[in-house]
Formats: structure tokens, sequence, C-alpha cells
């Protein structure tokens, strides 16, 4: 006998009842693959995106941080090529000032000199004259 749950139902009607509902469901089915595939598909550019997105994010903050580094590199650069120029300047003003203050010192001391000579032309004239 047979005991199965199918007992009192015709196997042949339910296999027939399956069968017309298969194009129904395999449309159904075939309809929501076709979505899970699209959605899918939509979803992977998407996440790629999202990640070239989250890169290039993060390129963008590396940017400013390495312009602002880069930024400050040129500037001490400037500064330290314009340090090196002003002590190059101030060794020629010292070695101005040097060579000024030994030609004033010179001078000061032929017109000493001439000051002397002169005085002595003037005690010679005065004794010529008595």
């Amino acid at each position: 006998m047979d005991n199965s749950p199918t007992r009192g139902f015709r196997r042949d009607s339910v296999d027939a009842d399956a069968q017309d509902e298969m194009p129904t469901t395999s449309g159904l089915l075939e309809d929501i693959r076709r979505r899970l595939l699209r959605a899918f598909q939509r979803a992977v550019p998407r996440a790629g995106s999202r990640r070239a997105r989250e890169e290039a994010e993060a390129a963008a903050e590396a940017r400013p941080e390495e312009l602002s580094s880069a930024r400050v590199e040129g500037a001490l650069a400037a500064l330290r090529a314009e340090l090196l120029e002003m002590r190059f300047q101030n060794r020629q003003l010292a070695r101005t000032l040097l060579d000024l203050n030994m030609k004033m010192q010179q001078l000061k001391k032929e017109y000493e000199l001439e000051i002397a000579s002169e005085s002595q032309d003037l005690e010679d004239n005065a004794v010529n004259q008595e």
C-alpha cells in the first residue's frame, strides 16, 4: 500500500499543476534573476567607483599635506638662500667699513702731518722774519 502523503491525490494532477505554474514561475524567476543581475552590476561599478572615490579622497587629503609640505620646504629653501645672501652682504659691508676706517685713519694722519708741517713752516717764517 502507498502510505505517502500524496495518497488520495493523483500524482499526475500535481505534476500537471506544477507544469501549468512552471512558465509563470520560471518567468518570475527569470525576472528576479535579471533584476538581481542588474542590481549587482550596478553595485559593482559603484563599489569600484566608491573605492576610486575613497582613493581619490585619500589622495586629495594627502595632496594638500604634500603641497603644504612642499610649500614649507620651498619657503625654507628660499629663506636659506636669502640668509646666505645676507651673510655675504654682511661680510662685504664689514670689509667696506674696515677699509673706510683705515682710509679715515690714514687721512687723519696725513692731515695731522700737514698741520704739523704748516705750523713748522709758520714758525720757521716767524723766526726768519725776526
